[in-house]
């Protein structure tokens, strides 16, 4: 047996399939795009999204990241927290946060201090470490996307460095 023939016999009974190979002939499928509906991102669906801890940057993309981590973003909001109680921090933070992201800020920094000791068994930098409890676990969390403490020119570990994500409410009066 010669391969012709093994070839034939390996291939008996085989169909061959239509195949359109003309461009022209395929049509494309009409999509109905609907221009009276504008796509927002509300506070509702923001606040079912996932919550973002100190230094995770899993919920941006490569370039984003790198971005963020050299502190490219410019600071266009600063809340200082020198002098302020705990319960009252807890307020400003908050309102701060939701201020920030409806006016359409993407970087803001908070100062928390470092935390000084008058007192010898007083804790120390209070503030310093509720903040970041705050921002993971509460309301303003979806609003979100990363933060970090930044380099020692912003304040180091006595400030936070956030990035917000991006609000796309359409502004109405404007």
């Amino acid at each position: 047996m010669n391969d012709a023939d093994v070839w034939a016999e390996a291939v008996k009974g085989v169909k061959r399939l239509q195949v359109n190979r003309y461009v022209e002939e395929i049509k494309p499928k009409e999509v109905d795009i609907r221009s009276d509906k504008e796509i927002t991102v509300t506070f509702e669906v923001l606040k079912n999204g996932k919550s973002v801890a100190k230094d995770d940057f899993s919920q941006m993309d490569g370039m984003l990241a790198k971005r963020f981590k050299r502190e490219e973003f410019k600071v266009e909001a600063v809340l200082d927290l020198h002098g302020v109680t705990e319960k009252d921090a807890a307020v400003k933070v908050c309102d701060f946060i939701k201020a920030a992201y409806g006016a359409r800020k993407r970087c803001v920094l908070i100062v928390t201090g470092k935390g000084s000791s008058d007192e010898l068994f007083s804790e120390k930098g209070v503030l310093r470490k509720a903040v970041p409890n705050w921002l993971a676990h509460s309301e303003i969390s979806p609003l979100i996307l990363a933060y970090k403490n930044p380099s020692e020119e912003k304040g180091g570990a006595g400030a936070l460095y956030i990035l917000l994500r991006k609000n796309s409410s359409v502004r109405k009066g404007l």
